[in-house]
């Protein structure tokens, strides 16, 4: 006898299935006689007639020979066939004279299993699961099983295809197990729905074991413990258990001795068997990748902070990387460490800033994943939630108040401070004023507000005094534009291009259009002689009547709309030029932008100019402080910004004034003012005033007084006002950008990263003085040229000497040798290495970009070039932080490749 038949004389009578039925009577149809009798359990699930082909077959489940021979004399018409348990003895010979081939028709489960598998062999294996063959004949599906690949049936065939029918599928009608591959993931999966979890429960305890006992060793520990789970009747909480066991038994470190007790609770609930912590790693991170396939978990998180709470173990959440409670209690960590790091922020404090955010940021509801890696720019739409976006803001405020407080000595630079980092501070300072729902979160920022508000009122004040000595001298600007004059000075030799005038766009605004620009692939050029944007001297007060008119005519003069358009053309120098306002840019139905304004921009002009007056609208009719400044925000901007790129122009940003946003503002009343922000010159000085005469106060006579402070007001309550003498209102930044990096314009260039060093990176490294890129030598941007950069130390660092030596050795000549024309200049080399050096080896990119002067939309071909010099037998010393963002710098390799002495 044969393995497979010894097994199956042992096993019980098997269980008809349609299948079955079907290919038996299609082997005896040749027979004249109609009844067919099986010897099988007397069950029968289906339905209790069918067709096969022409004839109608009855099935008839008949538990005694009385039951057998009623239905034999019963029928009529067709085929019958009669499912019994009761031995070819019992039935006599009468009922056995009418069946074919006077005998029953045995059922032999094995040989049903290959007919069913159109499989010749059997896998030993499989035929050693004695549970298998009646499991696999009673659950075959009505269209049969699907054949065994090269004939041999294997255990992980046969079975993986009956877990995925027994298992079932979801609403959705999608198996839960895929047939032959089942994985913990799926099996956790099906956990979470009771119908499914209850199948397995009826099953015979037999193939319920064997089932189980095959799936747990084919998915592994995280598939065993949601199965166990299951079994103890804790199924709907398998994957909670999971995540609770991730954090009760982690793979490196302890647990706090007051929850040892949970991992007893977790154990009874999964039958009593301890859990290795690499096994409770494993199914914890099943569960977490399940966890995001799931449209709606919240129902799951909620109840796994509820099972900690039930287990006394809420010690543990802080140390989730999933769960809502933790991600709250990080938050916490994270204000608390700011507000400890007020007024004056150290070293150490802000290290610990620092590292709170690091865990923040670790978890799953802060981030959406890896930055897109765009050269130069690290970018928040990283960041999926809001309050996490708040956090970086916040944090990027710690490290501005860390920077030694430094004032401008002029008014040239008071107003390039604020277009390179002030604006900057008045971005992050709106995004973190819009707060936090959680108290304490929310009252540690208010605290932080207020600091760097201090600090901004301070250089507000500074900057007031300087702007009404220079506009009551009148006094040479040095390398200032003045507003009047930049049609005439910076837009005409620009050469073909689109004007975008952004009434009361400030520097804060500024710098989130040019970041979203930067992600568009435009690339940013700047004057040479400057290394950064440009700032505007504007006129006083700071309104549109006077400042946009004499923006736009290209003269010291107030006016509106008529005033520009008719003196546009002859100060930017190009009779065919055309300057567009609000009502010009409605476009009719199906068009983004109006055909005029369109075909304008395609046309001839050299210069297209376009004033867009959402920013300054805002400021009557919506919170700008709320605002995300991008290109949707802003009215006909997106469309604008593509039309430029399709015509091939240069794209110029510019306004007329900046503005403040109202915040617990102080009416100032009895002032006679008709403006927010200013008012005639009567009436002595009150703190937040400064006094304003000259010839370049086109208002008031000549002589009026500003509001410096931000929250002074002398009219109604509105979103946000203008016309002072604020940084936010005084500075006029103007940003050039073009559509390719390689578009040749005299005296402009690539821009390096325009974002200040703390924007992206700490400011503290093991220095006396934070790295920032105003401490580098003005850039002579050349084609390959040589970029250096200054020490940022009083004394030599100690890793000068080792690049010196680097730079000098016989490797490194060989090296550049071997890279021939495609070297970098040892200058770049050098800049490259000093920023990174500087700063222990890891920069981002928009830093590094900033502090080696390299252009920002050229830093990657930069850096890979430098690679291929400093790389030596396949040791690249320059890599990437898996962030995608982050430049990392290995010493060690250098020194060793190079053969000079280490740091």
């Amino acid at each position: 006898m044969e393995y497979a038949e010894v097994t199956e004389a042992r096993a019980p009578l098997a269980v008809a299935t349609l299948p079955v039925v079907r290919r038996i009577i299609s082997k005896l149809r040749h027979s004249e006689k109609r009844v067919v009798g099986i010897h099988a359990r007397p069950e029968w699930l289906g339905e209790p007639s069918f067709r096969l082909g022409d004839d109608l077959v009855n099935v008839r489940a008949c538990p005694s020979a009385l039951a057998v021979r009623d239905a034999i004399t019963q029928h009529t018409v067709g085929y019958l066939v009669v499912l019994t348990d009761v031995d070819d003895a019992d039935l006599g010979l009468a009922i056995r004279a009418r069946l074919v081939h006077e005998r029953l028709t045995a059922l032999r489960p094995w040989e049903m299993v290959k007919q069913s598998f159109d499989a010749p062999v059997l896998d030993p294996l499989l035929v050693a699961e004695h549970w298998a063959a009646s499991a696999l004949t009673g659950w075959e599906p009505a269209g049969g099983w699907a054949k065994a690949p090269g004939g041999a049936l294997t255990r992980d065939h046969a079975l993986g295809h009956l877990a995925s029918v027994v298992f079932g599928s979801s609403r959705e009608g999608i198996p839960y197990l895929t047939p032959g591959y089942p994985d913990a993931i799926s099996i956790l999966r099906w956990s979470l729905d009771p119908i499914a979890v209850a199948r397995l429960e009826g099953l015979a305890e037999d193939i319920r074991d064997g089932l189980i006992h095959w799936l747990s060793e084919s998915t592994g520990p995280a598939g065993t413990w949601t199965l166990r789970a299951v079994q103890m009747g804790h199924g709907g909480d398998a994957l909670p258990l999971a995540l609770i066991s991730g954090l009760l038994w982690p793979e490196k470190g302890k647990i706090p001795s007051s929850v040892t007790e949970a991992r007893g609770l977790v154990r009874a609930r999964i039958g009593g068997a301890d859990l290795r912590p690499d096994q409770a790693q494993s199914w914890s991170r099943a569960a977490t990748a399940l966890l995001g396939q799931l449209d709606h978990p919240d129902s799951l998180l909620e109840r796994t902070e509820t099972l900690l709470g039930e287990f006394n173990a809420e010690a543990l959440l802080e140390r989730s990387l999933i769960l809502p409670g933790s991600y709250a209690l990080r938050l916490r960590a994270f204000a608390r460490s700011v507000r400890r790091a007020l007024p004056d922020p150290g070293e150490a404090a802000l290290h610990a800033v620092e590292k709170a955010y690091a865990e923040l940021m670790e978890h799953d509801l802060a981030t959406s994943g890896l930055a897109e890696g765009l050269a130069g720019a690290e970018h928040d739409e990283s960041i999926s939630d809001p309050r996490a976006r708040v956090a970086r803001m916040a944090l990027r405020l710690v490290r501005w108040l860390t920077l030694p407080e430094e004032h401008a000595r002029t008014l040239t630079d008071a107003l390039n401070e604020q277009v390179r980092s002030g604006g900057y501070v008045e971005w992050a300072f709106a995004d973190v004023w819009t707060g936090d729902s959680d108290r304490e979160v929310g009252k540690a920022y208010r605290e932080l507000l207020d600091e760097v508000a201090k600090r901004r009122d301070e250089r507000d004040r500074r900057l007031a005094t300087q702007l009404s000595l220079v506009i009551e001298a009148d006094s040479d600007p040095g390398t200032l534009i003045p507003i009047e004059s930049a049609l005439t000075t910076l837009v005409r030799p620009l050469g073909k291009s689109l004007l975008v005038v952004l009434d009361g766009m400030s520097a804060g605004v500024l710098a989130e259009l040019a970041d979203e620009l930067t992600r568009r692939r435009w690339t940013e050029f700047v004057d040479q002689t400057l290394g950064h944007r440009r700032v505007l001297l504007p006129v006083l007060p700071t309104v549109t009547e006077a400042c946009r008119t004499s923006l736009l005519t290209g003269s010291l003069r107030t006016g509106g709309q008529s005033e520009e358009k008719s003196a546009f053309p002859g100060a930017v120098g190009d009779p065919h030029a055309r300057l567009f306002h609000k009502d010009d840019l409605r476009a009719p139905g199906g068009h983004k932008l109006a055909p005029e304004v369109k075909a304008a921009i395609d046309g001839r002009a050299r210069i297209v100019g376009v004033v867009l007056n959402a920013i300054d609208d805002s400021l009557d009719k919506m919170d700008p402080g709320g605002t995300v400044w991008d290109l949707d925000a802003v009215q006909h901007l997106e469309p604008l910004v593509e039309a430029a790129r399709t015509a091939g122009r240069l794209l110029i940003l510019t306004s007329d004034h900046g503005h403040v946003v109202h915040r617990d503002g102080i009416l100032c009343s009895g002032s006679s003012a008709q403006s927010a922000r200013w008012r005639p010159a009567h009436g002595p000085l009150t703190d937040g005033e400064i006094s304003v005469r000259g010839r370049r106060v086109l208002l008031g006579g000549g002589d009026i007084v500003l509001a410096w402070r931000e929250d002074l007001r002398y009219t109604g309550k509105r979103a946000g006002y203008h016309g002072g003498a604020s940084a936010s209102e005084v500075a006029v930044p103007f940003a050039v950008f073009s559509p390719t990096p390689e578009m040749k314009v005299p005296g402009w260039g690539p821009a390096p990263a325009q974002e200040p060093v703390w924007w992206n990176s700490t400011v503290i490294s093991g220095r006396r003085k934070p790295l920032d890129s105003s401490m580098t030598s003005t850039p002579k941007e050349e084609e390959g040229a040589l970029l250096s950069v200054e020490e940022v130390t009083s004394t030599e660092p100690r890793w000068a000497r080792f690049l010196d030596e680097l730079l000098a050795s016989d490797r490194y000549a060989e090296q550049r040798v071997r890279a021939g024309r495609s070297a970098p200049d040892d200058g770049r080399v050098r800049a490259v290495l000093e920023g990174l050096l500087a700063n222990g080896g890891r920069l981002h990119e928009s830093t590094l970009s900033a502090v080696a002067q390299v252009p920002a939309a050229r830093l990657r071909n930069v850096l890979a070039a430098v690679r291929r010099v400093l790389s030596v037998d396949g040791y690249d010393p320059i890599s990437y932080d898996p962030d995608g963002v982050t430049v990392l710098l290995s010493t060690d390799t250098l020194a060793e490749q190079f053969g000079v002495p280490g740091p």
